[in-house]
């Protein structure tokens, strides 16, 4: 078993973090960039929870411009992932940068919280979820 050490931050450099919403037909989506650290986390599950109030047809988190990402933000995602189901909203992670990868892995929660390549993958998943191929159109 090998140890992961993390780099130390730059001291200097504030962490920052910024959300923005885009609503269309298809989905909410939630674009994170920066640094999600413990800072952030009630504001990323305020807007969230937000989001899912609206009941949209899906709620995305497009995490593709996260360079950092802490173990509570993970928490917020999943957490994200319980409230959708319970309100019947689909919801998925899109954007596979290393910054929120890297935790994922080493907590091991791949099949707990899957990460779709971008946010047109994560659309095809919900829709392939939403409509499942049945034994008789294949």
């Amino acid at each position: 078993m090998s140890l992961f050490v993390p780099r130390p931050r730059d001291p200097r450099r504030r962490p920052t973090a910024s959300f923005t919403v885009t609503r269309t037909r298809e989905a909410s989506v939630v674009n994170a960039s920066g640094e999600l650290d413990l800072a952030v986390a009630a504001q990323l599950a305020a807007l969230l929870a937000e989001e899912l109030c609206r009941l949209p047809p899906a709620l995305i988190c497009d995490t593709s411009a996260v360079e950092f990402c802490a173990a509570r933000i993970l928490t917020v995602l999943i957490d994200a992932v319980a409230d959708a189901t319970v309100a019947r909203v689909p919801f998925a992670v899109a954007g596979r940068s290393r910054g929120l990868l890297r935790p994922i892995a080493a907590l091991e929660l791949e099949q707990v919280l899957p990460v779709h390549r971008n946010v047109a993958d994560a659309l095809s998943w919900i829709a392939l979820a939403a409509h499942p191929a049945s034994p008789d159109t294949r």
